[in-house]
């Protein structure tokens, strides 16, 4: 029997080289009869392999123009340079006297008349707006309808909107397309997240999302280039960013395949089969055909059945208890996801509001604006990229803390003051300044890739989209305050004070780090009951029933 067995397993592994299948990390005797984790299934298919691949390369095009869109809205929305009237140009507007003509690019709000009362700030507030709404309402419909189906959906309505928008007379129009794009393109971003942390394992998880923001930091390199050639917002939001996301929208729609996490919530096995069986052939192994651990439940149904034994309860059938009216307040019943979610939404918060408060405050660091938004881009590059290295080799925790110690140091610099001498001119405390920025752009480019992998790992799959949700809508109201408290600390005190505060921000994150449990290289629960049945010895099944044997042999690589 044991030599059958051998002989079998040994005519598949030459099928299996006649076709020219690559070596899985494990091969089965028989995979119908063979049950495994959804990690050992990611590990089998192949993690980081072509079709993540080619998963990442969509995702990074479609970050790329979105970042054109958030990230080039300054010039979108820039005053024109002349203001004339009678023929006499002036730097800066009247706007009690009448204006005859403007002087400058074509922008929203010299198209539109937006460069008096503070009226372009509402357009752009409009969208911020949006993205707060959107980052709160997309999570319950992909928890609802599937990952890929809403992030299709958002990504559609935000490219949609921009296209319209590129097309629109009418500004109570543009206001709401604006708006619109925000809610559709921030609920993408919020499921894009959690997709990358259900779609693979580790490697790909960590990869993807360093790339994500490598391919955001390097769009305010390019983004000024296109502005030059195309010298028209219309342009702009039509060819730079509302037609190349339509075209990705289709590309996503043939490629992407719903995350098996959220099947497996759904006790949607076939359709998980199905997905892993697609990822397995894109990839070149052998088409997969195992069972889940989740499914140990019917396998026990059938045994008893025809052993007439007592049935055991399992996982599965605390899971389909748990998973019924899942829901935001799922996050506030339980102590423990209550104190972890407290935490990430104040580690959230500061992560947009240093980010986008540095951008504002780029006018106070001696240079040009441009010289320090090119230096300030490069610097997030880099890092970005190095953010990879600390993502595979260190704890998730202590680089959070790391770099949250970063930025309190770099903060203190920023509370030297700038003698009036020294304005108009780079003297020693600028430079400090401008050092202080540049460490502190460093730190939270490393934090943001580190917070987006924490917290899709620190969820199980049945909530998880709800913990991105609260998290991204706690951090869209730092983006929101960030240019609010920047321009009053501007106008108040010394300009390098705008941003001290992110140091006391960080001081803060950096005690509640400390409550926080670390998730480096430890099992992603699929379900709230996941964790408490990991930490218990009961058997899943009884252990006087007789099963078949299964053997699982390990190839090297």
């Amino acid at each position: 029997m044991i030599n059958s067995i051998k002989n079998q397993f040994k005519q598949q592994l030459e099928l299996l080289q006649d076709k020219k299948y690559k070596k899985p990390a494990f091969e089965a005797y028989n995979m119908n009869r063979a049950f495994i984790t959804l990690d050992q299934a990611f590990e089998y298919v192949g993690d980081n392999s072509k079709y993540q691949q080619r998963i990442t390369l969509l995702l990074c095009i479609q970050f790329l123009f979105y970042s054109f869109f958030v990230m080039g809205m300054p010039y979108l929305l820039q005053n024109p340079s002349r203001y004339c009237t009678d023929g006499i140009c002036i730097e800066y507007p009247n706007c009690n006297n009448r204006i005859d003509s403007l002087i400058g690019f074509d922008s929203i709000a010299k198209e539109f008349g937006l460069f008096c009362n503070g009226r372009k700030a509402f357009i752009a507030a409009l969208f911020f707006v949006g993205q707060m709404f959107g980052g709160f309402t997309f999570p319950i419909l992909a928890n609802i309808f599937g990952r890929r189906k809403i992030l299709l959906f958002g990504m559609s309505l935000g490219s949609v909107s921009i296209f319209v928008g590129s097309l629109c007379e009418s500004l109570l129009s543009l206001y709401t397309l604006f708006f619109i794009a925000g809610f559709g393109l921030s609920g993408y971003e919020t499921v894009v997240y959690v997709y990358i942390t259900e779609i693979s394992a580790l490697r790909f998880r960590s990869i993807a999302s360093s790339l994500l923001i490598v391919i955001w930091s390097s769009s305010m390199l390019i983004y000024p280039f296109i502005v030059d050639i195309l010298q028209s917002w219309r342009l702009l939001m039509m060819w730079s960013i509302g037609v190349p996301l339509l075209v990705t929208v289709i590309l996503d729609y043939f490629y992407f395949v719903e995350s098996p996490r959220w099947l497996i919530s759904k006790q949607q096995y076939d359709e998980c089969r199905k997905v892993f069986r697609f990822m397995s052939i894109f990839n070149k192994r052998r088409p997969f055909e195992f069972n889940f651990m989740e499914e140990l439940d019917k396998f026990n149904s059938r045994c008893v059945k025809i052993a007439s034994v007592k049935r055991v309860e399992t996982q599965v059938n605390l899971t389909q208890q748990s998973n019924q009216n899942v829901g935001y307040w799922e996050l506030m019943k339980r102590s423990k996801l209550l104190i972890q979610t407290s935490i990430l939404v104040q580690m959230w918060f500061l992560r947009y509001f240093t980010y986008y408060g540095l951008q504002f405050s780029v006018s106070t660091f001696g240079i040009s604006m441009t010289t320090t938004l090119r230096m300030l881009a490069l610097v997030e590059l880099t890092t970005g990229m190095s953010s990879l290295y600390f993502k595979l080799k260190y704890p998730r925790i202590i680089s959070l803390q790391f770099c949250l110690l970063t930025m309190i140091l770099s903060a203190t610099l920023a509370y030297i003051d700038v003698p009036s001498e020294c304005l108009g001119s780079l003297c020693w405390q600028q430079i400090l300044h401008l050092l202080s920025a540049i460490l502190i752009k460093a730190s939270i480019t490393i934090y943001n890739s580190m917070l987006n992998t924490y917290t899709g790992e620190a969820y199980v799959t049945t909530v998880r989209s709800y913990g991105y949700g609260v998290c991204m809508t706690f951090g869209q109201l730092g983006s929101t305050f960030a240019p609010l408290y920047v321009s009053y600390m501007q106008e108040i005190y010394q300009q390098a004070n705008a941003i001290t505060i992110v140091g006391l921000l960080a001081i803060v994150a950096l005690g509640l780090t400390w409550f926080l449990q670390e998730t480096y290289k430890k099992d992603m629960y699929d379900n709230l009951t996941d964790e408490v049945m990991a930490n218990q010895t009961l058997p899943l099944i009884n252990q006087d029933m007789q099963f078949d044997e299964i053997e699982l042999q390990q190839l090297s690589r």
